[in-house]
């Protein structure tokens, strides 16, 4: 019997980490970004320093040693099931974005599979086209 109770609250307590983390700011670093266009096919790698941040009322995307402008996001609604704070879930994030000039709708989806975040990235305006960032580290951002 307390076995059952114990593992209980350990799942219980483990639940609680895993959708707290959906209510924090964390920085997404990475160091490549694959597009693909609205089939599928792959279309091309961009390596750089990628910084990806999200909190709960915003999403920001940079490329840290570059000329190219980054874009930012207002969240309008977010999804958030995770098993495993950071190594097994997913956060998805709907979005307004503003990019060259333009607002668009957006969604994006970090999402951890056997401890290998992802992010992609599904924005109205690129007609179909998804890219996917491959997370190297992250840090919750206090």
């Amino acid at each position: 019997m307390s076995k059952i109770i114990f593992l209980s609250v350990l799942l219980f307590v483990t639940g609680l980490n895993a959708m707290s983390q959906c209510d924090k700011k964390v920085a997404w670093h990475a160091s490549k970004v694959d597009m693909f266009d609205a089939k599928g096919s792959f279309l091309q790698t961009k390596e750089a320093t990628i910084i990806l941040e999200t909190d709960p009322k915003k999403v920001t995307l940079s490329f840290k040693e570059s000329s190219e402008d980054g874009l930012e996001g207002t969240v309008t609604e977010k999804v958030c099931d995770w098993k495993k704070a950071f190594a097994d879930g997913k956060t998805v994030y709907h979005a307004t974005v503003f990019v060259d000039g333009r607002t668009s709708n957006a969604t994006f989806t970090v999402e951890a599979k056997d401890g290998k975040v992802t992010v992609s990235a599904d924005i109205e305006m690129m007609e179909g086209r998804k890219f996917v960032v491959y997370v190297n580290t992250y840090e919750e951002v206090k």
